[in-house]
């Protein structure tokens, strides 16, 4: 059979080494490696529980802060209705879902004014408030 050629280098030949895998024991940590580790966990806890409670205090003020729909229940010469509410940013932009009128409603004296033009009153419709229910109610309107 043939003879494996041996490695040669620049300056004569050389014998060819065999290298050796060297068995590694594994290493055991050591107990400061034990605490670092445990206080990094703590640490990413306390992180993960901090960012969850920010982000439900910002949820709960956006909940709070905003305006939420009502289901609100209207006649008019015996004709009743039903319209979901929008009051809209700070009283501003008020919209009834299923109509295209400008709704301006006093909870004071249970009235609805639906306008056709804002900038004409008498344009406007007066309706007697019968039930204003609430969030619940308008989302089950839908369903």
């Amino acid at each position: 059979m043939s003879k494996t050629p041996n490695k040669q280098s620049l300056l004569g030949k050389t014998l060819a080494r065999k290298k050796t895998a060297q068995k590694r024991k594994p290493q055991r940590p050591v107990a400061t490696e034990l605490n670092t580790k445990t206080k990094n966990d703590t640490n990413q806890k306390s992180k993960s529980k901090k960012g969850l409670f920010i982000s439900l205090a910002v949820v709960a003020v956006i909940i709070l802060a905003f305006p939420k729909p009502t289901l609100l229940t209207y006649k008019k010469l015996g004709m009743v209705s039903e319209s979901v509410y929008w009051p809209g940013l700070f009283g501003k932009g008020a919209t009834l879902i299923d109509s295209n009128l400008h709704p301006t409603y006093d909870s004071s004296r249970n009235s609805l004014y639906l306008c056709s033009d804002l900038q004409k009153p008498e344009s406007c419709q007066k309706y007697q408030v019968i039930a204003d229910n609430g969030l619940f109610s308008a989302i089950g309107s839908y369903f």
